[in-house]
């Protein structure tokens, strides 16, 4: 039978082993580098191709904030299924001085139940498919980046071929229009537009509708990527921790 001691022992090693293992982190992390012209590796789903990507000038920016919350957005549709590791956007990064915001994926339905061509199509917010769904800024100085947002373990949905989706970002009101702009461009995207909203608890609409383009859909830039598969070595790891865990709980009895 263990004793004590050796049930302290192995809990400890239970708990190295899961850290190790990359069980916990914390909330989506921002990073930025690379070109402006062309996406950072090989992302599964582009709303603009590398051919477009120079067209993408136009800093959007949110609209004037009326709640805690403003939003800008881009639904897309995926033509196969994958688990979401990372995104990037093309982006301006301005005056952060309220540096946590927030970033929300909304399954919207099947293909098509958000126009992606009609300038009045709008959608509504459900549950965020994100747990913890916090991104911290830096300070960091003014200027457009290629901005890498990667996703916690326990943020890394599947998402499903020919469904709808609506990736958000949602500026502080405290930072309003300053903080940080997404840029855009008029190619359209067969998967999706962009939208915003004054108000995170508002319906979302097009920009059109909200007075901040012209009648055809603008599409926000947008690139995701597939979250890598587990090394065998941290597979082995967190494997060893559940054994441990069973023979502590055997001899516990």
């Amino acid at each position: 039978m263990l004793s004590n001691k050796n049930v302290v022992a192995a809990g400890a090693c239970v708990a190295s082993l899961l850290a190790l293992g990359g069980v916990a982190q914390a909330q989506i992390t921002f990073s930025s580098g690379g070109s402006l012209t062309a996406w950072n590796g090989s992302p599964v789903y582009t709303s603009l191709a590398n051919s477009s990507l120079s067209l993408a000038t136009t800093a959007q920016a949110n609209q004037v904030i009326t709640g805690s919350y403003g939003v800008m957005a881009e639904t897309f549709t995926p033509s196969s299924s994958f688990t979401l590791g990372s995104f990037d956007l093309m982006m301006a990064v301005n005056g952060i001085t309220a540096p946590t915001y927030q970033v929300n994926l909304f399954d919207l339905g099947a293909a098509g139940t958000v126009s992606v061509s009609s300038s009045s199509a709008t959608y509504g917010a459900g549950t965020s498919l994100f747990a913890d769904n916090t991104v911290t800024f830096s300070a960091t100085t003014g200027g457009e980046v290629q901005g890498t947002f990667t996703l916690d373990a326990i943020d890394q949905v599947t998402l499903k071929a020919n469904e709808e989706y609506a990736l958000e970002l949602w500026t502080p009101s405290a930072d309003g229009q300053s903080g940080i702009n997404w840029n855009r461009a008029s190619t359209a995207d067969a998967g999706g537009q962009m939208f915003s909203g004054a108000d995170a608890t508002l319906t979302r609409e097009t920009l059109a509708a909200a007075g901040q383009a012209g009648g055809s859909p603008r599409t926000g830039s947008l690139a995701l990527y597939a979250a890598p598969a587990p090394e065998p070595a941290s597979l082995a790891l967190v494997g060893g921790g559940v054994a441990l865990l069973g023979l502590m709980r055997r001899f516990k009895r």
